[in-house]
């Protein structure tokens, strides 16, 4: 996966890897990584940076940090897919996805007219905050 980045990008990590390592220490802390994360536009939990620390053995080095970023890039072309489907269920432009936007989406996007209760059931389980409707972030978070 490495191998894929240019040289530039390569350097560009190594530079971003250099500004987050606050004390110089070769390595990042959750916390540090977790401020990078951010920088980026991904918000991740304790226990998600939790699991990326352990995946690479409790220590973020630099070859480590790279291998994490590419991926966290890759991963961005399926989040700006995701972004573009929930842009067009959400046929009122509100930022959030009904009941009623989910069930005409998938008529008009899929061809499939789903019972009311096969709606529900869609929408239960998307609903992160039980506000009876899907935001980005819940769409994001049900399809990753």
């Amino acid at each position: 996966m490495v191998e894929s980045l240019k040289e530039e990008q390569k350097q560009e990590l190594s530079e971003v890897f250099k500004i987050f390592d606050e004390k110089g220490k070769g390595h990042l802390t959750q916390r540090e990584l977790g401020a990078c994360f951010r920088c980026f536009g991904n918000v991740s939990t304790d226990a998600d940076l939790q699991e990326q620390v352990n995946e690479v053995g409790g220590v973020v080095d630099l070859a480590q940090f790279v291998h994490i970023m590419t991926k966290k890039m890759k991963d961005c072309d399926v989040i700006s897919e995701i972004k573009e489907a929930f842009k067009q269920l959400d046929s009122d432009g509100d930022r959030y996805i009904t009941k009623q936007e989910l069930k005409d989406g998938l008529l008009t996007l899929v061809g499939r007219d789903l019972r009311m209760e096969e709606v529900e059931e869609m929408l239960r389980e998307a609903d992160v905050d039980g506000d009876g409707k899907i935001s980005q972030l819940d769409f994001i978070n049900v399809l990753t």
